[in-house]
């Protein structure tokens, strides 16, 4: 079961990669900073962080390491003080974790799904386009997950403890993607249906080795009461 799980991962990363390795017609290559600018977060003040409160701050653990929002539940962190108006993020925003503070995080995106609800915060990059480019947050998201990626921005890193990049240093990682945003969006769906079915299968894997630990459990709990 667990070799399984770990296939279906595989499958994914092997697929995405194999998209995004072999291009096609009407793909260009460009740096991001010929595409897109990458804005600094505000460095909100800590005092004023709280459990509760009309507006929340997003933080790297806002971001799955392999990319997606995180609903942090109890850790989230409301903000009571005075909010400028330009870090104020509307739904369908893209950002970068441009800080490492849990491995494989450093590189990963997240699109906002709610306006006038999360602040954008330091250490976060808020992508915005430049004028006439085409750009799918679907496409994307999948394209900033591949290994290739991955290593190119950490490649920009500094840091021991803590490893971090700059819109600088991401804006110079050159990337592969068609201009066509009709073909962005048909691989997107494409690897967005294949993401849904490989996690029904790791849903289904990880239940049953939830069930055979509890079945081990069970068993030794016998076991000790004298009961096999």
């Amino acid at each position: 079961l667990e070799r399984n799980l770990q296939n279906a991962k595989d499958l994914f990363q092997s697929k995405l990669n194999e998209i995004f390795g072999q291009k096609g017609d009407g793909w260009v290559e460009k740096r991001l900073e010929e595409i897109c600018s990458i804005k600094h977060g505000f460095a909100f003040k800590s005092q004023y962080f709280a459990k509760s409160g009309s507006h929340v701050v997003l933080t790297p653990g806002s971001f799955y390491e392999k990319g997606g929002f995180r609903d942090q539940g109890e850790k989230t962190k409301f903000y009571t003080g005075d909010i400028p108006s330009d870090y104020v993020l509307n739904e369908g925003d893209f950002l970068f974790a441009m800080t490492e503070q849990a491995v494989g995080l450093l590189g990963s995106s997240l699109v906002v799904p709610k306006s006038g609800y999360y602040l954008h915060n330091q250490r976060l990059g808020l992508v915005q386009t430049l004028e006439n480019v085409k750009w799918d947050n679907s496409f994307f998201s999948h394209l900033f997950n591949t290994m290739s990626f991955r290593r190119a921005v950490q490649l920009t890193a500094s840091g021991v403890k803590v490893r971090h990049t700059s819109p600088k240093k991401l804006g110079a990682i050159q990337v592969s993607f068609p201009e066509d945003i009709d073909e962005q969006k048909r691989i997107s769906s494409k690897l967005n249906m294949l993401a849904s079915r490989t996690q029904r299968v790791k849903n289904k894997y990880n239940g049953e080795l939830i069930a055979l630990e509890e079945l081990k459990k069970s068993i030794l709990q016998k076991a000790f009461n004298g009961e096999i």
